[in-house]
């Protein structure tokens, strides 16, 4: 299909504000998309958890089912936190992450800017791949400079680590993490090879906690 058909498409879609909008045969849930594997080529919505410009020129979408990171497409596109967003493309697996390589983006109307889940950290995964998650736990090692990418911090809540890489394009600052102290990571659910990871997008998606009573129960097994 021709681009500019594409996009019409798309904007037909977008303008049915009605019942029949969310049982069109074009757009799967995330979750369904998601199970389809490399090489489909998908219609999917969803809600911006993370917008482009944040890693990279990509961006991430998550709807009541799932979420995906979306590949930076070939023109660039503004597109802010809670908008809804059409993608049409292709899935990939780049580095172990299930990703959309997008052939048209329609962007549509806002919502509520979604809500991280809650995830133990030993236990984040596969089915967390692609949500906005939030973990906390106790830094568990000191912070690994992974130049020139970003930085690697180990987070223990008691039931194992996860990493939390903080990305160099987010210009988070890392030297709130310091080795015993407790803190409240939000971010991208991603994998990288054979890791999952939290990706924060910005310095607010960091809290260091206040130290509580049983605070050393967060490290023992």
């Amino acid at each position: 299909m021709h681009r500019s058909a594409l996009f019409a498409v798309l904007a037909i879609v977008a303008a049915a504000a009605c019942p029949a909008h969310a049982q069109d045969p074009r757009i799967t849930p995330l979750s369904q998309a998601r199970a389809q594997g490399v090489g489909a080529t998908v219609v999917v919505e969803g809600v911006v958890s993370v917008p482009p410009g944040v890693f990279d020129g990509g961006f991430a979408i998550q709807d009541q089912t799932g979420g995906i990171w979306v590949m930076a497409p070939a023109d660039p596109v503004q597109l802010r936190v809670g908008q809804r967003v059409l993608v049409r493309g292709t899935l990939d697996e780049p580095n172990g992450q299930l990703a959309i390589q997008p052939s048209a983006i329609g962007p549509l109307g806002d919502r509520d800017a979604p809500s991280p889940r809650a995830v133990r950290t030993g236990a984040l995964g596969e089915t967390d791949e692609g949500w906005l998650v939030r973990v906390q736990g106790r830094v568990a090692a000191e912070v690994v400079d992974d130049a020139p990418w970003g930085w690697k911090v180990m987070v223990d809540d008691g039931s194992g680590p996860v990493l939390v890489f903080v990305d160099a394009e987010s210009n988070v600052d890392v030297r709130p993490f310091r080795v015993g102290d407790t803190v409240e990571v939000i971010g991208f659910a991603g994998q990288y090879d054979d890791h999952y990871e939290v990706v924060p997008r910005a310095q607010v998606d960091i809290r260091v906690l206040p130290p509580t009573p049983n605070a050393s129960a967060l490290t023992r097994n």
